[in-house]
């Protein structure tokens, strides 16, 4: 097996932590210093996968092409602050226990801590395929790679232990539990932390204490069925209750829907299956899975976004990101779910001057350039008139019945000056609200002015750089995602 890349596996996890090789400098949000990130930071994001399962078939495409395992993944693993996956595989030479064991080859885990992972939960109904001893092994191996195990250990005391992990300012508690009935339970002995409710919130409970976020890893399920069985979905609901943030589940091999708890302020984040991330099944719906990515602050959930993986060849495939479901924010210019925020609506038209020359739809103002003063921001209509571009787009429907156009207008005040002014638009802007530097817009049609679609338009000093639109209706608005006074565009109200 060449593995001379998981050489670099130690030095790529210091790196993630600690700095930036070049080619992750334009991944890694907010850049890269020469030494820890500060306390001033603060927002961290957390990426959870699936089911990784790293012997068999895997094993020996690892054999062929080490890089290809997770080439196309590794810049989203690498891109979060803090990047977790379910190990379904005892990491061991020693003989198997059955006939269906999954161990695989220590050195691997090199090959997973290259690619970008800081923490591999063990606690599932395969740790013990090589034996009770085997889950030490997996521990120490997983430990010379540079990430952290959770969920197992030498007796029940270490696997019920917490692993905390410092990033940007935050402490985040990982733990993780086997709710299978069918592991290998730690007690005197090696093994893993069984689910037991009441040791559970014990263990969630020393884990609050010691850390702002708190994730917790939940194997078990239905096989096969693609959504939450009553019996993970106690749990789920169990330890929100708790107070965990994120409940982060494997085990039923498909993916299930991702969806939140909201109580009294306080958001958790259930994925009760993200499926699997890379595993050699093949049967239907077993060659996909989902990644889970979410944004923290002190004050818990923020933010959420899901992606989709593929490995039908057993080698990792980014497949891209999912719209939100519901409430979106723009954070990192990509539309995220929103959770567990206070939320600031459009506000009501702000006073355009009487010699504004069109007929006004919406206006607002703020400060898109960041001069420390106020921009009148106006979506107005005025009658049509050709231009070079609009006759060059033929097919596309630029007036309304009345022979007006739809436009957007950025206005410097007192007096009013335009800055920058959009020639025409397909389609008018029907609401809008400014939230620092970006705009949140409603889309109508010259038929309609209900919402039929929503977007961001972010300054870029000459014009706006435009967001992926996000289809059916929503009110534009402001959300304050890192805490730090500073709004980030949102719909909100959505119905996609």
């Amino acid at each position: 097996m060449d593995l001379a890349t998981g050489r670099l596996a130690v030095h790529d996890r210091a790196m993630k932590k600690f700095g930036c090789p070049a080619i992750v400098l334009l991944l890694v949000v907010g850049g890269c210093g020469t030494g820890p990130a500060t306390d001033d930071a603060r927002v961290a994001t957390l990426l959870f996968a699936g089911d990784l399962m790293l012997g068999r078939e895997v094993e020996r495409v690892a054999e062929r092409d080490p890089l290809g395992l997770f080439e196309d993944v590794r810049f989203v693993v690498r891109n979060a602050d803090i990047a977790a996956a379910n190990l379904e595989s005892p990491l061991a030479t020693r003989p198997p226990a059955g006939v269906h064991a999954l161990e695989a080859d220590p050195r691997l885990a090199d090959l997973v801590g290259s690619a970008g992972f800081d923490v591999l939960g063990i606690a599932n109904d395969h740790a013990g395929d090589a034996w009770p001893e085997s889950v030490v092994d997996t521990v120490d191996a997983i430990a010379r790679s540079g990430m952290e195990a959770v969920g197992g250990g030498s007796n029940e005391e270490a696997a019920l232990q917490p692993v905390i992990i410092h990033r940007n300012g935050l402490r985040v508690a990982y733990l993780a539990f086997d709710a299978t009935g069918r592991g290998l339970a730690a007690g005197t002995n090696a093994g893993v932390a069984g689910w037991d409710a009441s040791r559970a919130e014990r263990a969630v409970e020393d884990a609050r204490r010691q850390a702002d976020v708190v994730a917790v890893a939940v194997h078990g399920g239905i096989e096969y069925v693609p959504s939450t069985d009553p019996y993970l979905e106690t749990i789920a609901r169990q330890l929100a209750g708790w107070g965990v943030d994120v409940v982060w589940g494997h085990g039923p091999h498909v993916v299930q829907p991702v969806w939140s708890i909201e109580d009294e302020g306080h958001a958790t984040v259930v994925a009760t299956s993200l499926g699997n991330f890379l595993f050699d099944e093949g049967l239907p719906g077993t060659t996909t899975g989902a990644v889970l990515e979410v944004a923290v602050t002190k004050d818990g959930v923020r933010a959420y976004r899901t992606g989709s993986v593929d490995h039908e060849d057993l080698r990792v495939h980014f497949e891209g990101w999912d719209d939100p479901a519901g409430d979106a924010v723009l954070y990192e210019r990509v539309w995220w779910n929103l959770v567990g925020l206070p939320k600031k609506a459009a506000g009501p038209v702000a006073p355009v001057p009487e010699s504004f020359a069109g007929d006004v739809t919406a206006a607002t103002w703020g400060d898109l350039t960041g001069d420390g003063k106020r921009e009148l921001v106006v979506s107005f209509r005025r009658p049509f008139r050709k231009t070079l571009v609009n006759q060059s787009y033929a097919e596309v429907r630029w007036s309304d019945a009345e022979g007006m156009s739809a436009h957007l207008g950025v206005y410097h005040l007192d007096p009013l000056e335009s800055l920058w002014v959009a020639g025409s638009l397909p389609r008018p802007i029907t609401a809008l609200a400014a939230c620092g530097g970006a705009v949140s817009l409603a889309f109508g049609s010259f038929d309609d002015a209900t919402a039929q679609a929503t977007g961001a338009w972010v300054w870029s000093g000459f014009g706006f750089w435009f967001s992926a639109e996000l289809v059916g209706e929503g009110e534009p608005g402001c959300v304050d995602v890192e805490g730090d006074g500073r709004y980030e565009p949102a719909v909100l109200g959505r119905q996609s």
